[in-house]
């Protein structure tokens, strides 16, 4: 069941009827979010919902365990915590990948290999639900909160059925003090909330479904068949598929849970109009990139052990980002390019505070203008790693750009207006979304809602009959 299909709604409409109603009663409540989330999860698999218990379960006890210190071994129980989490997405995610990196090398050293083929089912959300788990844990061991008492209340922290499948990876201290004493009364910014899911939808139903139905998967596939222009736009459109695919699944995410009474800190923060690669990872995809701050970055020592160690320290968590996306050559590389584009960005960001570049030190609207383009361009170029199969594929896309005898081919005109319309929405997002969410809190409540509906009806219809399943649910 996905959010943008009229089954989701009206499953939300009977969960949101239901969520004020039982407010009265606050265990009610809670067990009533827990059970729709279980169901939510279970229409995928019944497996899945199987291993989501089970660590809930384990989660929980672990953290009891960590807190009590009990035999002085809290850092043996975190260690043992996050060793297993880790452990059951490195089965579910990894598996295949070290079965044949290890029959491909081991060999090679004398040792012989006969690891199972296993047909292993990724189950959706499970690296969203297992950071969860893991900055749990990490959070009681550095007493930044404590441990939940109840296991209710910790497995709707992990299964809330909004960010399930796709995050945010919310922390539980953001989350779990919502669910105490029935959480809140009154529904806050409705309107914002309601303009984030129809945006959301616009971003994906609209925008991202288009291109990649009519641009990117095409020439993704086989570029040599492809021209330069043809490449090259291809290129900026899984720049804008990707953030508009993503984004979106966040902006009706945020706004569902909204909708239920749940505050959300935003994912995304119009990262496309970053000006340097520092401040796109400020702003995309926030709530992992703190993660990885906050739990690989930060304790491998940050920058508080020299300048050498903080650029092998930021090299090494962005690699574990990619990690994090899969187990490929492609993934990997991602991570080291954006790793790598880091630490030459702290560089140069070093050099400007300190006055060592006078071009650093002038500020106009053409540097920034200069910087917006060469974050944007190198991202890009990023994502043509994430989008592609496999390295190789990844580099027959870039070689593809300079194969200039190839003819260029008749595109669509629509695909052009598409593409443009992109970008342009990039730079209007955040006044549109503010102007959209003003409008609906003057209207009256009939033209409101009649206003709502008319909005849902017109954004399935621009939608295409298929709709590509949201990138994220790979991961």
């Amino acid at each position: 069941m996905l959010f943008p299909t009229f089954e989701f709604l009206a499953f939300f409409a009977f969960v949101l009827a239901l969520n004020w109603l039982l407010k009265k009663w606050p265990l009610v409540w809670r067990l009533f979010l827990l059970l729709v989330s279980y169901y939510f999860y279970a229409l995928w698999d019944i497996r899945f919902l199987g291993i989501l218990i089970i660590l809930s379960l384990f989660n929980f006890a672990i953290g009891w365990f960590i807190e009590k210190n009990f035999w002085q071994a809290k850092k043996f129980a975190l260690f043992c915590g996050v060793a297993a989490d880790v452990l059951a997405l490195g089965f579910f995610k990894y598996y295949d990948f070290f079965r044949v990196s290890a029959e491909t090398f081991l060999p090679k050293l004398g040792f012989g290999t006969n690891l199972p083929f296993l047909e292993i089912i990724l189950p959706v959300g499970i690296s969203f639900y297992i950071f969860r788990a893991i900055s749990y844990l990490a959070d009681i061991y550095q007493q930044k909160i404590k441990a939940e008492r109840s296991a209710l209340d910790f497995g709707l922290y992990m299964a809330f059925f909004p960010y399930l499948l796709a995050g945010p990876i919310t922390r539980a201290g953001e989350f779990l003090p919502q669910l105490k004493n029935g959480g809140a009364k009154v529904i806050e910014d409705l309107y914002r909330h309601f303009s984030l899911i129809l945006f959301g939808l616009f971003k994906k139903l609209v925008l991202s479904s288009f291109l990649v139905l009519n641009l990117t998967d095409d020439i993704f596939a086989v570029p040599e068949n492809h021209s330069a222009l043809g490449i090259a736009l291809a290129i900026v459109a899984y720049t804008l598929v990707i953030y508009f695919d993503f984004s979106g699944y966040s902006d009706m995410a945020i706004g569902f849970a909204g909708l239920l009474g749940f505050k959300t800190p935003p994912n995304f923060n119009f990262p496309y109009l970053a000006t340097n690669l520092k401040e796109f990872w400020k702003r995309w995809h926030i709530s992992l990139s703190s993660w990885i701050k906050d739990y690989i970055y930060i304790p491998l020592g940050g920058n508080r052990k020299g300048a050498a160690k903080k650029h092998f320290n930021l090299i090494f968590s962005m690699v574990v980002a990619g990690l994090w996306h899969g187990a490929a050559g492609h993934f990997i590389f991602w991570g080291f390019w954006h790793g790598l584009g880091s630490s030459v960005n702290h560089v140069w960001l070093d050099l400007k505070k300190a006055r060592l570049s006078k071009c650093a030190a002038i500020v106009s609207v053409l540097g920034k203008a200069f910087g917006w383009v060469l974050t944007f361009v190198f991202v890009a170029i990023g994502w043509v790693f994430f989008r592609a199969e496999s390295l190789a594929e990844g580099w027959k896309m870039l070689k593809g750009l300079f194969n200039l005898e190839r003819p260029t081919e008749s595109l669509p005109i629509l695909v052009f207006v598409a593409v443009a319309g992109g970008m342009i929405f990039l730079f209007l997002e955040k006044p549109l979304l503010d102007i959209f969410s003003k409008v609906q809190a003057r209207l009256p409540f009939i033209l409101w809602l009649l206003f709502i509906l008319l909005a849902f009806l017109v954004l399935f219809r621009m939608g295409p009959e298929t709709v590509p399943p949201f990138i994220y649910f790979s991961f």
